[in-house]
């Protein structure tokens, strides 16, 4: 109701219309202004309507549509009940089958309302029809009506059929209702306007009546629940919502609720999670891409993966256009609004003519609705996207992992494992991420039509100028980003080195330490961090803020210009109505102008991973020919494996074959034995039978199934019993028999869980010995017909070798009747087998039984004789790495340990530990948090089957029994990061620099809004003038305000970067790095290296490039939404009272996201680790999964694993969109407060400008985005500061003793005369575990060569550790030439001792590195000790001599070479006391005898010399021998006395070593 001042002095004609505009319709007085609703004319004026005011739209007497016109609204909702629920009953009637539900009360309450609608609208039919007398019939009014009571009763059906077959209300039912609604409500307000309660108040009342019974049903379909226990029968308990949410719910996101409530009051777990949908399962993603690609594979000679994958996913993204369409129209249609409402506005300041006050409000309330519908379509788009992502990641993941399982040797070789766990990591989530950008490939320039035209209705052709500018920006931003890519990648490179660096580092600290090498590896650490990494960071930042500034001037420069040129040429004034929704208009320009470069990189990127992955998946698999299989032997003596002319090559493409002519046979109850020097084609053999090898010709028949041990053991990170069991049905009995057969019970006993005990990455936990029984068990437990046993006796001990071959191997062992193959050189063994062959470069030379070959007096029988009899025998097998040409030939070189004889566990350090509490315990590294039990229940006894897998038992985490091998769980923060952290971060970052950077931002946010007050100002100015006064002062002024903008954000940039973040970073990276190198060498048995590894990577990475900036978007965005309700508020003062209610709302949904969405991103990363944990595991395996015939389990494990990831992954994107649409809808109603109390201050006469209204509205309409981001970036700020917590958490690591104790150094030449004392000396490894050394008392003399002798744990190493101070004493002390050695700094101390390690740790570098890392020798010196260890012609004939390199882990030198280097390394270290940790299986039998003979000879002649042996042939010429005994010396003697003694412990070991017959 307009106040009187306006309506007094307006025309007639006008005052009238001003007064019907009013918001309800109602006016005070009573008159008849056109004809109402209800009346009707003799004849039909217009077709179809009786009425006399005709078709309108708008009614020439009344502010108001014509009587008519109105009901074409509620004919159109009619049509769309009747048509779209016929679609929905057909729906239900196909798909949904009906379920036994009660009729409730609920149901009949429903029913019966609508019943009475229906009644109602019948009874305004009738009255109706008595109104308009003769015409009735031909009357449009008339139709509506009957069509409105059609689509009632089509709802009605709607509404009785889906009670029994959804759970759920029915979308069109919803939609009918909303639209029914609001049309009904407009039509009321025609009503009243027409004052049809005065003329016919019968048909006003019955119109009320249906009208509020309508708004009843409504709340009662929509909002009140379905009974749940009708259908809790059905459902599954951890079913996803989504498939049966209402249509509201999925627009809103509403159904996500539940877990966010529950996420805001306790912790997810795992357990919380729901299930996916079964559209989403990695099954069912994974087969529709199968049978996609399979269609293109066998249908045409280049199959696309695109077409596959569109093929596979294609459907509901298609979708998503429909819905992005949606919302790029309704984006562009608020500026239009904008500019009615300014006009509206305007039009009470001018005083001419007042538009109604109706339509003021109309206009507020469609920029309500416009802005709430673009949010729900660009919402429902992007969870689409996602989704099409997410099916996309599982499909690819599954359809990768099955195609590693088939690949052959070519496709194997040129693909290493890292680069096919990149398929699987890197490229496929490439494609995910494709699926946000794709769709604006379209997209983008439609929006970019849309503005221009939209623009040209504006500012005409002037338009031109401000693209110009933008078409001119892009190639300079395109420049700028192909800088900043090159300085990523020069980035990626110097951290990978760095990676590289600090993982050579952390997995050889204990040789670090050992050789006292810190200093130098920390040298060369601080210089790839700080003088290349850093240094390039510092470029980054500075391109980046370059590009801020053109960034952030763009929009700037683009308004700038066209207002100039608008000025200039046009004849019209630069009013607000032009201003405002202009500038609104090229705010929406920005982003897909700054979309369109991240699309093409995406694409491009795409399109790589796409062929990297085609080529992947079109790589040659197993020849599935080249083998037969055939049903097992029945009897003993039948054929069970038979080769006929075999020629088989590693490769199918080179006519160069490993095996030739090969003829073999073999036969059940057989044990035949392959025999052959390194390299002769033993392993390749075995692999022909198993098909893993490309046969050229010949045949293969294998009789049965098949278990094959691999030379090098794999063994899986799962418990011990489980990988015996390997995925057959557990029988305690056959378990038991199985292990007691295998020598396991002792192991057990001294395992920390027994045969629970969780065994680490790759069989950390257990020795080489140990490693290969437990895989031969696996062998025997699965009770297989074909029995192919790679070389497993070579890593055991003789006397357990022994067991091995009476209880398994022999003729009475458990394999008796199956038909065995063995690649041996032991001769025990040959000596019970029934045939033998022998391989001499991939032929079969010799062949027959024992007896007969020896009497052949051939090669076997040199063999046999050069071995000698029983201990070298065994280390014969183990020579060199064989060549390149038969990569798995490499004999036995047990990873990490290297041992002949299990005697020796993989960490020296493991000896004598109490109950041999593992070192390494358990599981893995972080990245393999996740640690569960291997398989569901087990299958039929015979045979293994993957049928029954029901998932991994337990969950991921498992924490109720917590054993002891389980890794120490990393310590994950829970909650909120707490504010110290924060502190200490800003405080690493400099205060006064943070300070500084603050009020640039302030700064610069106030230049920008500044610019827009001028603008204005300029606008209302020219519209006084009705023309462009003063041109020059206003854009120059404008200008002015622009540039400064934008050079103040590029000033706050710069100084984020370079002084702040950077700073951190580096003042960060050094405090860790100097912590994990004073780190005791205990934390690192503990801490597996990929934790470590993971505090070097990922969370320095996020400290260096992404912490700094979501802080600058996070503050960036703060100030920008302040300013915006400063401005609000300013215009419109009663806005200020809504702040703080939506202020409230806005908090509260951001606690509840920050709380859920935190969790759920930690679920989503702990349980993507196990994914390529288990896939690089499985390719570490692929062999033995094959041979087993395995790989069903192995890949429903692998979908097991994708789809407990995608069920963290899904909530934690959905948890994004129900965010952004609850801060969107808050967005929205800031829109309609500031635009409806403009609406109402005019109305009421508040004075008011409209430049004030279009400033403030074009600030509000950007409001929404910025309230997002603060939340997601505060989130992301969460989860990002989590890693400066976690870099300090090993920044304040304890660390071990002082390196230089100043007030006690040693004197220069100590320690001269190299006499040991051990004074009652006593250690452990670590607090709270037994001690490995129990009252130690050894008086070593100058000189002397000491042996140290004993079992597997009886603390042979931990006497070498104890030396260096590795471990530290419990009680007492060790003194060299009297000086005690624990008064003295360690650096002192191991820089005086020498020692030749157990595993020679080589890092990747040059040849000099590897000796001398600190570049202390000359070269003269460096050749002088490579020619004393015999390795001087080997590194002159590799190129570069001494810069020659070595790659990651010498692995182009082999074990022997390795063993020489530290021998080399141990002669530069100027110390008269040398320690020799012996290993073993490393060496072949010539290297080792060079490396005694060196050892004897006169450069050691004057070392006093500690040799910790494993073969006791090697210390029977030592002056003396040291015996231990579970941490004791129980003999310590002169060889010779010792033997002597009978029954006495270094007599009975002699005896063993099979040394006494001397």
């Amino acid at each position: 109701m307009g106040p009187p001042d306006f309506s007094d002095d307006l025309p007639q004609a006008q005052k009238v219309m001003f007064e019907t505009g009013s918001f309800t319709g109602y006016r005070p007085a009573l008159a008849e202004l056109g004809s109402g609703y209800l009346s009707a004319a003799r004849v039909f004026k217009q077709p179809l309507c009786g009425n006399e005011e005709g078709w309108g739209p708008l009614s020439p007497f009344r502010y108001d549509f014509t009587p008519c016109f109105i009901d074409v609204w509620v004919a159109s909702v009619a049509a769309f009940g009747i048509l779209g629920g016929a679609l929905a009953v057909w729906w239900l009637l196909k798909n949904k089958q009906p379920t036994p539900v009660s009729k409730d009360w609920h149901f009949w309450t429903k029913q019966t309302l609508l019943g009475l609608i229906i009644a109602d609208v019948v009874v305004q039919l009738a009255l109706q029809i008595i109104s308009y007398g003769d015409i009735w019939y031909g009357d449009f009014r008339v139709y509506t009506t009957a069509a409105t009571i059609l689509s009632l009763l089509v709802v009605f059906t709607i509404q009785w059929l889906e009670h029994s077959r959804l759970r759920n209300a029915n979308g069109v039912v919803l939609f009918y209702w909303v639209f029914l609604l609001i049309a009904l409500s407009v039509k009321l307000r025609s009503l009243v306007s027409q004052q049809i309660y005065a003329t016919s108040l019968p048909y006003f009342i019955t119109y009320c009546v249906g009208f509020g019974l309508s708004v009843a049903e409504f709340f009662f379909e929509w909002l009140w629940p379905k009974k749940k226990s009708t259908y809790e029968a059905l459902a599954d308990e951890e079913e996803c919502p989504v498939e049966y949410a209402t249509v509201f719910s999925l627009l809103t996101f509403s159904w996500m609720t539940p877990m966010m409530k529950y996420g805001y009051s306790t912790f997810l777990t795992e357990e919380d999670l729901w299930a996916l949908s079964k559209k989403d399962t990695t099954r069912s993603t994974g087969s529709a891409f199968e049978s996609a690609w399979q269609d293109e594979f066998d249908h045409r000679k280049h199959p696309s993966l695109w077409r596959a994958l569109f093929r596979a996913y294609g459907g509901p993204y298609m979708l998503a256009a429909v819905f992005k369409v949606g919302n790029d129209v309704s984006q562009f249609t608020q500026p239009q609004l904008l500019k009615f409402l300014i006009a509206f506005v305007a039009s009470y300041n001018r005083g001419d003519k007042p538009e109604p006050v109706i339509k003021g409000a109309a206009i507020a309330m469609a920029m309500f609705a416009v802005a709430v519908f673009q949010t729900t379509m660009i919402h429902q788009y992007f969870q689409l996207a996602f989704i099409t992502g997410m099916r996309i990641k599982g499909g690819l993941t599954s359809s990768i992992y099955k195609k590693a399982l088939k690949l052959s040797n070519e496709g194997r070789s040129s693909k290493t494992t890292g680069d096919i766990v990149n398929y699987m990591a890197v490229d496929a989530q490439r494609l995910q991420d494709l699926t946000q950008f794709a769709q604006q490939v379209w997209s983008a320039p439609f929006q970019i039509i849309i503005c221009m035209v939209s623009l040209y209705q504006l500012v005409g052709w002037s338009m031109l100028a401000g693209i110009g500018v933008m078409i001119i920006m892009i190639p300079v931003n395109g420049f700028i980003a192909r800088i900043m890519k090159n300085l990523q990648k020069q980035q990626m490179k110097n951290k990978d080195a760095r990676s590289r660096l600090i993982a050579e580092i952390v997995n050889n600290m204990k040789s670090i330490k050992l050789y006292a090498w810190g200093a130098a590896f920390m040298n060369k650490l601080n210089y790839i961090r700080n003088d290349q990494e850093l240094k390039n960071l510092r470029k980054i930042g500075a391109g980046q803020a370059f590009a801020n500034f053109t960034w952030s001037s763009t929009p700037f420069l683009v308004s700038c210009s066209t207002f100039a040129v608008f000025v200039l040429t046009d004849d019209r004034p630069l009013t607000t109505e032009i201003v405002f929704p202009a500038l609104a208009l090229f705010n929406l320009l920005t982003f897909p102008l700054a979309v369109l470069p991240m699309v093409i990189t995406s694409v491009i990127e795409a399109s790589v991973a796409v062929g990297r992955l085609t080529s992947y998946l079109t790589a040659e698999e197993i020849q599935p020919e080249a083998i037969v299989v055939k049903p097992a032997a029945e009897l003993i003596g039948e054929e069970s494996v038979l080769i006929r002319d075999g020629n088989f090559s590693w490769n199918r493409h080179e006519n160069k074959t490993v095996l030739k002519n090969i003829n073999f046979s073999a036969h059940k109850g057989d044990l035949s034995c392959v025999v052959g020097r390194v390299g002769a084609g033993k392993s390749s053999f075995l692999q022909s039978i198993l098909g893993d090898l490309w046969k050229v010709k010949g045949v293969v028949e294998v009789h049965g199934m098949v278990a094959y041990v691999s030379q090098s053991p794999w063994i899986m990170n799962a418990t011990v019993k489980e990988n015996i069991i390997f995925g057959y049905r557990y029988d305690s009995n056959f378990y038991e028999k199985t292990v007691k057969a295998c020598a396991l019970l002792d192991d057990f006993g001294q395992l920390p869980d027994g045969d629970e005990t969780v065994v680490g990455e790759r069989g950390i936990s257990l020795s080489g010995g140990q490693k290969a029984r437990v895989a031969l068990a696996r062998a025997v437990y699965a009770r297989a017909d074909v029995y192919l046993l790679d070389d497993c006796l070579s890593a055991v001990d003789s006397h357990v070798g022994r067991h091995i071959i009476d209880n398994v191997l022999g003729p009475k062992g458990l394999l008796k009747r199956k038909t065995r193959i063995l690649a041996t050189n032991s001769i025990p063994v040959l000596v019970e087998s029934d045939y033998i062959c022998l391989f001499k470069d991939g032929e079969i030379t010799e062949r027959g039984t024992y007896r007969q070959l020896l009497a052949m007096k051939g090669a076997v029988f040199d063999l046999i004789k050069s071995a000698g009899k029983g201990e070298s025998g065994q280390s014969s097998s183990s020579g060199s790495p064989a060549d390149s040409d038969s990569e798995s030939e490499s004999s036995t070189v047990i990873e990490g340990a290297s041992s002949s004889q299990e005697k020796e566990d993989i960490e020296e350090a493991q000896e004598g530990l109490g109950a041999l509490q593992s070192i390494r315990p358990g599981p893995a590294s972080s990245s393999y948090q996740s640690q569960k039990p291997r398989s569901g229940s087990m299958a039929t006894l015979r045979r293994a089957s993957a049928a029954s897998f029901s998932g991994p038992r337990g969950k991921l985490q498992d924490e109720e029994n917590p054993s002891k091998t389980r890794q120490a769980k990393e310590h994950v923060e829970q909650g909120k990061v707490k504010w110290s952290v924060y502190m200490e971060y800003a405080k690493t970052n400099n205060l006064a620099a943070v300070g500084v950077y603050l009020a640039a931002l302030i700064a610069a946010q106030t230049a920008q809004i500044a610019g827009s007050y001028w603008l204005k100002n300029w606008a209302e100015r020219n519209t006084e003038a009705g023309r462009n006064p003063d041109v020059g002062k206003y854009i120059g002024i404008y200008f002015v305000f622009g540039i400064g903008a934008a050079a103040l954000t590029v000033v706050q940039t710069l100084i984020l970067w370079i002084f702040c973040s950077i700073e951190a970073s580096r003042k960060l990276h050094e405090r860790m790095a100097t912590a994990i190198f004073r780190s005791p060498m205990s934390f690192f048995d503990v801490t597996p290296a990929g934790r470590i590894l993971n505090r070097f990577s990922s969370d320095i990475y996020r400290v260096d490039e992404v912490l700094a900036r979501t802080f600058n978007m996070l503050f960036t965005n703060l100030a920008r939404s302040g300013f915006t309700l400063v401005v609000i508020s300013v215009t419109v003062p009663p806005f200020v009272a809504l702040i703080i209610p939506l202020g409230a709302m806005y908090i509260w949904i951001q606690r509840y996201y920050l709380r859920s969405s935190r969790e759920l991103k930690r679920l989503d990363s702990v349980s993507r680790s196990p994914i390529y944990a288990h896939f690089q595991e499985s390719l570490g395996g692929i062999s033995t999964i094959r041979a087993y015939r395995q790989q069903d389990r192995f890949e429903l494990e692998n979908e097991w694993r994708v789809d407990s990831n995608l069920r963290a992954y899904f909530p934690s994107i959905s948890a994004n969109r129900w965010l952004a649409v609850r801060l969107e809808f808050i967005g929205a109603v800031v829109i309609l407060a500031a635009a409806g109390f403009s609406v109402i201050a005019v109305a009421t006469g508040t004075p008011l400008s409209d430049g004030m209204v279009g400033l403030a509205l074009s600030y509000g309409l950007q409001i929404t985005t910025s309230l997002n981001w603060i939340v997601r970036q505060t989130v992301e700020v969460e989860t990002n500061i989590v890693s400066v917590e976690r870099v300090l958490e090993y920044a304040r690591l304890p660390s071990e003793a002082p390196e230089i104790i100043h007030r006690s150094r040693p004197p220069v030449s100590w320690p001269s005369r190299g006499e040991v004392q051990f004074n009652n000396y006593s250690a452990r490894y670590r607090e709270g575990l037994d001690l490995v050394l129990k009252n130690i008392n050894l008086d070593i003399k100058s000189h002397e060569k000491i042996g140290v002798v004993g079992r597997t744990g009886a603390g042979k190493s931990s006497l070498t550790l104890a030396l260096f101070r590795i471990i530290e004493p419990a009680t007492g002390n060790i003194s060299l030439d009297g000086l005690n050695t624990s008064t003295i700094g360690l650096l002192d101390l191991r820089r005086r001792l020498a020692i030749i390690p157990q595993d020679a740790a080589l890092f990747e570098g040059t040849i000099r590195d590897n000796l001398d890392p600190g570049h202390v020798h000359d070269d003269t010196e460096l050749w002088s000790v490579l020619e004393h260890a015999r390795l001087k012609d080997h590194v002159a004939s590799m190129d570069g001599g001494l810069e020659a390199k070595i790659h990651e882990g010498g692995s182009n030198l082999s074990q022997g070479q390795r063993q020489l280097v530290s021998l080399a390394r141990a002669m530069l270290t100027p110390s008269n006391i040398l320690v020799l940790d012996e290993a073993t299986a490393a060496v072949d039998v010539q290297t080792d005898a060079m490396l005694q003979n060196t050892l004897r000879g006169p450069l050691f002649a004057h070392r006093t010399i500690v040799t910790v042996a494993h073969r006791i042939n090697t210390i029977m010429d030592s002056d003396r021998v040291v015996v231990l005994e579970r941490g004791e010396v129980v003999e310590f003697d002169t060889p010779a006395e010792l033997i002597k003694k009978r029954g006495g412990v270094f007599w009975g070991l002699v005896r063993e070593a099979g040394l006494l017959e001397e």
